[in-house]
């Protein structure tokens, strides 16, 4: 068995989530020469809610460098790709949580009635069955009737894209 550790999946950030880490990055990059001492990571992590074993740390830094990377120093867009592992593991493991409370019974996906349920009791006036029936047929991507896991994480995504639109 081997004593590697692996670093979360990266997905792209959104910018309002560029601005975010780069701000973090900025506050590292003491001299105003574009990096930030590998030494700092861990408050770096500190400051995005993160708590990771200093081995971990170092497998996620070595993954982000790259095999000719600076030992010494991040550059911001090795910043970005560590960032970018942090915010979709929270942002999934968030998701993941909110699934389990619309998946009652617990047998991983979400039917109708689950559906329904939940629908009905969130926001200010309850929804019809027509409009749970309509936001049903929008989230299960594949028409088979219940909504998976894949389906709620984009569901969820994109409910909170169109949030930040507004």
């Amino acid at each position: 068995m081997s004593d590697a550790v692996a670093a979360p999946k990266a997905r792209a950030l959104g910018p309002e989530e560029k601005d975010e880490c780069m701000k973090i990055f900025d506050i590292f990059d003491r001299n105003a020469e574009n990096i930030a001492p590998v030494s700092d990571t861990m408050d770096m992590l500190t400051k995005l809610g993160q708590t990771y074993t200093k081995r971990e740390t170092e497998a996620i830094m070595k993954e982000a460098r790259g095999p000719k990377g600076d030992k010494k120093n991040l550059g911001p867009e090795e910043w970005l790709v560590l960032c970018s592992k942090w915010v979709r593991q929270d942002d999934e493991e968030e998701i993941l949580r909110a699934f389990k409370v619309f998946d009652a019974n617990g047998d991983g996906v979400i039917d109708f009635d689950e559906f329904k349920f939940i629908m009905q009791k969130v926001g200010e006036e309850p929804l019809t069955d027509a409009e749970v029936e309509e936001a049903m047929k929008e989230a299960d991507e594949d028409g088979n009737g219940v909504i998976d896991i894949p389906e709620f994480i984009n569901l969820m995504r994109r409910s909170k894209s169109e949030l930040m639109r507004d």
